[in-house]
């Protein structure tokens, strides 16, 4: 544990300087100057002579604890327990992090900052002179109005207001392409690509802190990484989306990205009516918003609504063509109307444009795997090449319970339900997968196993419901969720008697009285 201070000792914290940083925190913090560049740990970007640069959250706590030590010796532990607590991390972790401050240092503040090495020890923040006239002219100008000139200054100051006009028009230009950037970053629908959507757009609001749109941007990016993160970071990735749009709602009340974010943020599960009725507000003020009208397609299959969700997808998907959010999804949507020679082009088109995307990966297994077509979907699995990267175990799952539909032989498919009940624990991923899959292989009560454990967290099984670091990510399956109770394959589901009381017993018999709305399978039936 950090050690309490002594004054005039270096390397030793004192009591203010041992509290946890999280990345909550850093919402609250104050911008500083360090060197000659600024500081902004609510948005996480560094301003300096040679540009901006976004940090990600864990570096800028480590550059935090460094500073708050006044250029005091700040151990590798003391370190190790402001920025990731109890967590256990590798050394590597924190080496990443200087490594990163340092490159700004070098890149951004023109080197008038450094981290020191005190070998066997930790680290000191190590902060130039003050800022030259000239630094200060250059962080002034890129910041204010204000300048304090008289008598023959007169002249400078003419010539300082032209410079600052064209800064100003080529700030314009760089946010407006590190938005567009955000935006293709964003269409890919990844953690790493939406994180990196992210930087992208608090570097945009650094440059035009009252732009409301970047800022809105910004709330919408964060929201994809409170379903991405996992339990001790998400508090820090939904305080960002509301940080975010709360700064542009404060600058236009009415901006559709921020109410969208604040709308769509996960997870729905049990508050399937409010998160329904939070996005049709949104859209209220913009119908055609397309992360709103995504978001509330998702949430209909997820309660039973299927055709409505079908149409409006089938709608506004042609609007998006290169969104593999949308693409993929667009894939499902065919495949519940049973569509499926389209569900079969939307497929490839998605597997030639994002080659080895889990979401699209998965969404072609499952068109193949329970349209008739099983010996397909044992192909698609053992193709190395075209696969993502999933753990070993996972394939073997796969292709065990696909060549167990395919064959019917009932050793194959004892064996492939064994395996998927046994696999439940690793993550939610896995809990949906076995319902899909054991629906497929006709293991009726076996699925009602692995849907009392993950949606009731009862009876003899052990599903984890949340997702954890180490387990598998596939998009929309981070957290506990309903929609593949509501595909095809699982009509085997919700044609047997207990499937009136699961739905009962989780709270969507109760959804449907309070929109007044009959779930498609009940009028199928």
């Amino acid at each position: 544990m950090p050690t309490k201070a002594r004054r005039g000792e270096p390397g030793l914290l004192d009591r203010r300087q041992t509290e946890r940083l999280t990345v909550a925190e850093l919402a609250g913090r104050q911008d500083f100057p360090l060197g000659s560049a600024q500081v902004s740990p609510s948005t996480r970007v560094v301003r300096g002579p040679g540009g901006v640069a976004a940090l990600e959250p864990r570096t800028m706590q480590v550059l935090l604890a460094l500073s708050d030590a006044d250029g005091a010796v700040v151990t590798r532990q003391d370190i190790f327990q402001r920025c990731w607590g109890d967590a256990v991390v590798g050394d590597d972790s924190l080496n990443r992090a200087v490594a990163d401050i340092r490159r700004v240092a070098r890149n951004v503040a023109a080197e008038s900052f450094t981290i020191e090495t005190v070998p066997r020890t930790g680290y000191r923040l190590v902060s130039s002179a003050p800022q030259t006239a000239a630094v200060q002219g250059r962080v002034a100008g890129a910041r204010s109005r204000r300048h304090v000139l008289g008598g023959a200054g007169a002249v400078l100051a003419a010539g300082a207001l032209s410079w600052l006009a064209i800064d100003r028009r080529g700030a314009d230009a760089a946010r407006q392409d590190l938005i567009a950037r955000s935006e293709e970053a964003a269409r890919m629908r990844t953690p790493e690509a939406s994180a990196r959507a992210v930087q992208l757009l608090e570097q945009a609001v650094a440059l035009a802190p009252r732009d409301a749109t970047a800022w809105g941007r910004l709330a919408l990016a964060n929201v994809t990484l409170v379903d991405a993160s996992p339990p001790g970071q998400a508090p820090g990735a939904l305080a960002a989306v509301q940080n975010a749009a709360r700064r542009a709602l404060a600058l236009d009340p009415r901006q559709i990205d921020a109410l969208s974010a604040l709308a769509i943020v996960p997870p729905y599960f049990g508050d399937w009516l409010a998160a329904e009725q939070r996005m049709r507000e949104v859209l209220k003020v913009a119908p055609d918003h397309l992360p709103t009208l995504d978001e509330l397609a998702f949430l209909l299959v997820a309660v039973g609504r299927v055709g409505e969700s079908v149409r409006m997808r089938l709608a506004f998907s042609p609007r998006e063509p290169l969104h593999v959010g949308v693409q993929y999804r667009l894939i499902y949507a065919y495949w519940i109307l049973g569509r499926v020679e389209e569900a079969d082009r939307a497929a490839d088109r998605a597997m030639q444009l994002w080659p080895k995307h889990p979401a699209v990966w998965f969404a072609r297994l499952w068109t193949l795997a329970f349209t008739g077509r099983p010996e397909r979907a044992l192909a698609h699995v053992r193709d190395a090449a075209g696969r993502p990267p999933l753990p070993d175990w996972m394939v073997q799952t796969l292709e065990l319970a696909t060549a167990a539909i395919g064959s019917g032989r009932r050793a194959e498919v004892d064996a492939a339900v064994s395996r998927l009940l046994g696999e439940v624990v690793r993550g939610p991923s896995n809990s949906i997968n076995a319902l899909l899959l054991l629906s497929g292989l006709g293991a009726v009560d076996r699925a009602y196993d692995v849907a009392q454990a993950y949606l009731l967290e009862e009876g003899p099984l052990m599903a984890s419901v949340r997702w954890r670091p180490g387990q598998v990510v596939v998009d929309d399956q981070r957290r506990r969720k309903t929609h593949m109770l509501f595909v095809p394959v699982t009509g085997v589901l919700r044609s047997d008697p207990r499937f009136g009381d699961l739905v009962r017993r989780i709270g969507l018999a109760d959804y449907w009285r309070a929109v007044g709305k009959t779930p498609d399978f009940q009028r199928t039936a």
